[in-house]
């Protein structure tokens, strides 16, 4: 059990339809990124501290960038700007942080931090291979943090200037506030771009690391839809039995950001995992109408239908699956089982084997029931076998 949530966990990049093993031999890059960040009387060196390692990250982040579109050129593929940016922001793992002391002129405190960072080639790899919807799809969440964080400093740079301004700032219990707040959501987003890392290494540790750190975020801001999410994501797919705190997660994201159309799919999915399926239906249906080219809500379509007897609409629903994304699994073995239904076992066999290229261990079972209507008793009784302790995938 434990090597199928792994394997799902490892494949969260593809919104749950996509498990695909890196290519090539992995390399790792490292390097080192330094920032600044002078605090004021209303700051706390922690959050001070926090401030000027994003400054350091970011500038790391810069020339691995750098890397990241070399390499992606290499691997025949171009990436936009912000494609590059929202994968080493995700991907960048920070190796070790030095912090100092900086006196300035004329009083006052800089906080100095330097970072070595890496970055692993499977990671770009994984990246790589996730269908447009779901790229797309991570690009947004990275811009809407981004702009939080940059919202956040010019709110400080604000109150800072007020501070100055204030004849005694010391006594202005509005301004601590107003920086209170402002600290708030600012480490809410540490803590989750901190869990969003964490959740990238395979480890229970670093599993439950993640958890922490998306509760803290949630805790330090109770609005921060982003935090849900990820941690919605990894309670529906990380933690069998944890399927209502994701539809909780699922569902609050969805009160606090109604347009998202992932939140929908990924809550759909959860449903599916507790057997509401009407419920289901109607989130990958309202998915749709948010993002008409998703294919991962088209493939769970395809299957409830396929499994319903509705076999004109899983085939419709597959293809359409497939032409946004040619690698989701469920899509190929949602059409599998309708020509199945309708007797069409060759193409019924094909789909079986397309699904378990890209990771359906489930395909076992309909290749072997395959082979039984093809007469081919020995290739079938050899893949129920199969079904019965699935290898691992990758």
């Amino acid at each position: 059990m434990r090597q199928r949530i792994i394997r799902a966990l490892t494949a969260a990049l593809v919104a749950g339809n996509l498990f695909l093993p890196s290519v090539g031999n992995a390399e790792v890059q490292t390097y080192e990124g330094v920032g600044e960040y002078i605090m004021s009387d209303f700051e706390t060196p922690d959050v001070a501290k926090q401030r000027a390692k994003l400054y350091a990250e970011r500038a790391a982040q810069e020339q691995a960038g750098v890397y990241v579109k070399t390499y992606s050129r290499m691997e025949n593929f171009k990436l936009i700007d912000d494609e590059i940016v929202t994968m080493t922001s995700g991907i960048l793992k920070v190796l070790n942080v030095d912090y100092n002391l900086v006196p300035i002129e004329h009083g006052g405190i800089m906080y100095r931090a330097t970072i070595s960072a890496s970055i692993d080639t499977d990671k770009v790899d994984e990246w790589l291979t996730q269908g447009v919807s779901e790229r797309k799809s991570l690009i947004e969440k990275n811009r809407e943090l981004q702009r939080q964080l940059d919202e956040q400093e010019k709110l400080i740079a604000q109150l800072k200037t007020k501070a100055q301004r204030s004849d005694n700032p010391s006594k202005d219990d509005a301004l601590k506030a107003e920086f209170a707040t402002a600290d708030k959501i600012f480490m809410s987003n540490i803590k989750l771009e901190e869990g969003d890392r964490l959740n990238l290494v395979i480890a229970d540790w670093a599993y439950e690391a993640a958890v922490k750190c998306w509760t803290e975020a949630i805790e330090l801001n109770p609005n921060n839809f982003l935090a849900y999410e990820s941690r919605g994501y990894y309670f529906h797919l990380g933690h069998v039995g944890r399927f209502d705190e994701a539809i909780a997660d699922y569902t609050r994201a969805i009160e606090l950001r109604p347009a998202v159309a992932e939140n929908y799919f990924y809550r759909g999915e959860t449903y599916m995992h507790v057997g509401e399926v009407q419920l289901a239906k109607r989130d990958f249906e309202r998915a749709l109408g948010l993002n008409p080219q998703m294919s991962a809500p088209l493939g769970e379509l395809a299957y409830i239908y396929a499994t319903n007897g509705d076999t004109r609409k899983a085939i419709e629903y597959a293809n359409r699956a497939l032409e946004y994304n040619e690698r989701n699994w469920r899509a190929y073995y949602s059409r599998g089982l309708a020509f199945f239904a309708l007797g069409d076992f060759e193409t019924a066999l094909a789909d079986g084997k397309s699904a378990l290229e890209w990771g359906c261990a489930d395909a076992y079972q309909l290749i072997g029931d395959c082979y039984d209507k093809l007469g081919l008793r020995d290739e079938a009784e050899y893949n129920w076998e199969l079904a019965k302790d699935p290898p691992a995938f990758g």
